[in-house]
């Protein structure tokens, strides 16, 4: 039920004041209006009370004549009830039973909205001459979240004389199987004329409790054995005597639910979960416990069974306080087949009298076809996946750990109908169950032959997502994984564990690098690079790093830790010194080569050591290698720009292309190139004899922010001897917008005797500058597309219809109209489409 929805439904008196559905029409009122005078009657004084703009004011009398709220004492109102106030109040008087008056103040309410309600009484005479404030409050507000909300009811009973007013909560997480339900009530009481805890409401209406079906419970003669696997789950209460009411399910009758409301608790509640593919065929009910003693326990005489859609009346023949121990059986007309069960306390072996009754209730206890099947047995009803089947699912969902096991140990000898049912049981299990069963299930899917299974897998994938699921709990079991498994099973399990609990996964992960296999620690050492990336494997890191532990590692290990720290290494404790004891004079090739990559990053973070270790090997290392590499990597740390650039200019060409190339990344990452690295580029750009070189020179000075001396380097370029620089210098200056070099650029996407791959570029870099002036040209090469007969003009088409789509004329959809026919190509209708729905960035 939702509050919000549930609210504005409820029966509403004249006033506006929120009632109970349940509740029925209260005796006439005295006429409402702002201002009433409550006689003195049964012993209390008379009450004036006057509601204005300015607020509540009340007076007490000795009687009624005379008596004039104006000269009363002012009511103090909670935040924004003054403003509903002064919009309008009613005023009128409530009867109690036994005769004495309540005044009641009613402001807002209407069209579903919030009403502040406002008790008062007049006290007892002798007993003061101050106005009585019984409650006062909101009443059809909601509040909380979705699923917890609550709202303030006023609930007035009618009584054989008078009526029973009282103050409660609605909530959404506490109903009889969705109705709505009245708790934590208070009443007003006619004695004291205070609001007195510990009411019970009946919260189901007199007209469903006349409609309910008639049952009776009868005495059962001996024990029967409780359900091997328990249907019912109690799950809310009304109220209960140490907030116990688990404990009606719990198997043991000596363990009670009690009501804890004053009297026999008429209205008070428990509410069960249920599975709707478990028809209950009967209930069975201890009240009273064998052997425990209940101070004050009361039987039920009358208790309601609700179900969304159905109401029992259930009578117990006699006072089943009398009888310890003693079950009665509930046969039902039909079986029960629901996911809620609520039970509902009405008349009781107590008197109405007895404040101090507790009624109370041992054990409830479904019965259904499967009371005395096993765990085991459940598991094999499993296989088919039929209504049975399911109902035997949804069984072993509420067995607990004894049926979770079972269904894992048996999930091995089901059909994929069963196995299907079994893992939405094990799904339900707690992360200590059902982790390593799916540990175990990716372990299987993985070490299955044949051809390369895909990741979408269906079982892989759910296994992977239920480790996921469960987070950290699934450590212990990934762990085992990359300890003891093998091949893609190990990879699999540390790629896992290092995105499931980084933390735990770095020791384990770093033992791991000391495998003789390279294509395996490469891949250990991925996952363990994306371990490091997390806050919470720092610390763990820290460790790794510490001077001897470190050191006892092997040095192909060692290398591998600290590359995979990445770009964080310099947050990491003990980085600085774990490298340099590694950076030494004599260290061998493959040491030097691997630990550029951490000396770099090392260098960013200000390590004066890695960054000399840096140096050395892009200045002078004897191996062209160590030279290549530390080029690649000296873009990340932009103090040594000048060398690098430097490199560029090294004999060897392998060097060179990789400093262009790292200049190209330095350049992307400044918002304005340096002239120097520009210059660099541009003379590698029409100077170096390698075709691969200038290529990624034009590349890396197109992909970095334009400068003037970029964009003229880039234009030099399109008279170079090789099409792919050509077709790179065009992509750069397209992308600047670079319109200063329109017209050599013109001229080739019009130059019959250009490369076709170089033509398309030219146009294409046309149309990024927003060119309009070849829009029918690229027009007839789009239409010719569906006709073409050779690379060049599909090259071609695809290019000009591309263009067309960057271009956005507003006549587009009729140039391109004939490439929509059906019978053209389908790869050349998408073209087409594909340009209709393209953003322009062209005015």
């Amino acid at each position: 039920m939702r509050l919000r929805t549930a609210l504005p439904a409820l029966a509403t008196l004249a006033t506006g004041t929120l009632v109970l559905a349940t509740s029925e029409a209260a005796p006439e009122a005295s006429t409402s209006k702002d201002a009433i005078v409550a006689p003195a009657v049964a012993g209390q004084q008379a009450l004036a009370v006057r509601a204005s703009k300015a607020g509540i004011v009340a007076r007490v009398c000795a009687k009624e004549a005379g008596c004039d709220a104006a000269s009363g004492a002012t009511i103090e109102l909670p935040a924004g009830a003054l403003d509903l106030v002064a919009k309008g109040a009613k005023v009128d008087t409530r009867t109690l039973a036994g005769g004495r008056q309540v005044v009641r103040v009613v402001a807002g309410g209407g069209a579903g909205g919030a009403s502040f309600v406002a008790l008062l009484a007049a006290p007892l005479a002798g007993k003061g001459d101050a106005p009585i404030t019984l409650w006062t409050g909101f009443t059809g507000l909601a509040k909380g979240e979705h699923g917890e909300e609550r709202a303030t009811v006023l609930v007035e009973e009618p009584q054989e004389k008078g009526v029973r007013i009282v103050v409660g909560e609605q909530r959404d997480d506490v109903t009889v199987c969705g109705r709505p339900a009245l708790v934590s009530a208070r009443e007003v009481d006619p004695q004291t004329m205070t609001l007195k805890r510990g009411a019970s409401v009946q919260s189901l209406s007199v007209k469903e409790r006349a409609e309910a079906t008639k049952l009776a419970a009868t005495a059962a003669s001996g024990d029967k054995p409780r359900p091997l696997v328990p249907l019912l789950v109690a799950r809310t209460a009304s109220s209960a005597v140490g907030k116990a009411f688990a404990t009606l399910t719990d198997g043991d009758p000596e363990t009670t639910w009690s009501e804890a409301k004053t009297g026999p608790g008429r209205g008070e509640f428990v509410t069960f979960s249920s599975a709707s593919e478990v028809p209950i065929t009967s209930l069975d009910i201890v009240v009273r416990p064998p052997k425990a003693e209940v101070p004050g326990g009361a039987a039920p005489k009358t208790i309601y069974l609700a179900t969304p859609d159905k109401l029992y009346e259930v009578s117990f023949p006699e006072d089943a306080f009398k009888k310890a121990g003693a079950r009665y059986e509930v046969k039902l007309p039909a079986p029960i087949v629901a996911t809620c069960l609520s039970l509902v306390l009405d008349a009781a072996y107590a008197p109405e009298s007895a404040a101090d009754a507790r009624v109370t209730i041992a054990e409830i206890t479904a019965r259904t076809a499967f009371d005395e099947s096993s765990p085991e047995a459940l598991v094999g009803a499993l296989a088919g996946g039929s209504e049975r089947s399911k109902g035997a699912a949804a069984l072993l969902a509420r067995g607990g750990s004894a049926a979770v096991k079972a269904t894992i140990q048996g999930y091995d000898k089901l059909d994929d109908a069963g196995k299907q049912l079994a893992e939405g049981v094990i799904d339900a299990a707690p992360c200590a169950d059902q982790a390593p069963f799916w540990t175990r299930v990716m372990q299987a899917e993985l070490a299955k032959k044949g051809p390369k299974r895909a990741p979408e897998e269906p079982a892989l994938a759910h296994a992977r997502d239920r480790l996921r699921r469960c987070g950290r709990a699934s450590a212990a079991s990934l762990v085992e994984l990359v300890v003891k498994g093998e091949g893609k099973v190990r990879i699999e399990a540390a790629s896992e564990l290092s995105l499931i609990a980084p933390a735990e996964a770095v020791p384990v992960l770093v033992d791991a690098l000391a495998t003789p296999d390279d294509a395996l620690r490469r891949e250990i050492r991925g996952s363990l690079a994306h371990a490091a990336k997390s806050e919470r494997a720092l610390a763990a890191l820290g460790v790794e790093l510490e001077k001897e532990r470190f050191a006892a590692r092997s040095e192909v290990v060692r290398i591998d830790l600290l590359r995979a720290l990445g770009a964080r290494i310099g947050l990491v404790p003990g980085a600085r010194e774990a490298f340099a004891s590694l950076a030494t004079e004599g260290a061998s090739f493959r040491t030097r080569y691997l630990l550029l990559g951490p000396a770099a990053d090392l260098a960013r973070a200000g390590d004066r050591g890695a960054e000399a270790f840096l140096v050395a090997a892009l200045r002078k290392d004897p191996d062209r290698h160590v030279r290549l590499r530390a080029a690649e990597v000296a873009y990340r740390a932009p103090q040594i720009l000048p060398l690098l650039l430097e490199a560029s200019e090294d004999p060897e060409v392998r060097v060179r292309d990789a400093a262009v190339l790292s200049l190209g990344a330095r350049g992307r990452s400044d918002e304005a190139p340096s002239p120097a690295l520009v210059t660099a580029l541009g003379k590698r750009l029409a100077q170096d004899p390698f075709t691969f070189v200038r290529t990624n020179a034009a590349r890396s000075l197109g992909e970095m922010p334009s400068t003037k001396a970029g964009d003229a380097a880039l234009a030099a370029a399109l008279g170079d001897a090789s099409p792919e620089v050509r077709g790179r210098a065009l992509d750069g200056l397209g992308g600047h917008q670079a319109t200063a070099y329109l017209g050599p650029i013109r001229e080739l996407a019009t130059n019959d005797e250009e490369f076709s791959e170089v033509r398309a570029r030219a146009i294409l870099a046309l149309a990024a500058m927003c060119d309009r002036s070849q829009v029918d040209a690229w027009t007839k090469l789009a239409r010719r597309t569906p006709f073409a007969t050779s690379e060049r003009e599909r090259t071609l088409g695809a290019a000009a219809i591309a263009a067309l789509g960057d271009i956005k004329p507003q006549d587009l959809r009729a140039r391109l109209a004939p490439l929509l026919d059906p019978k053209v190509t389908r790869n050349v209708r998408d073209l087409a489409r594909a340009a209709l729905e393209a953003t322009s960035k062209c005015k």
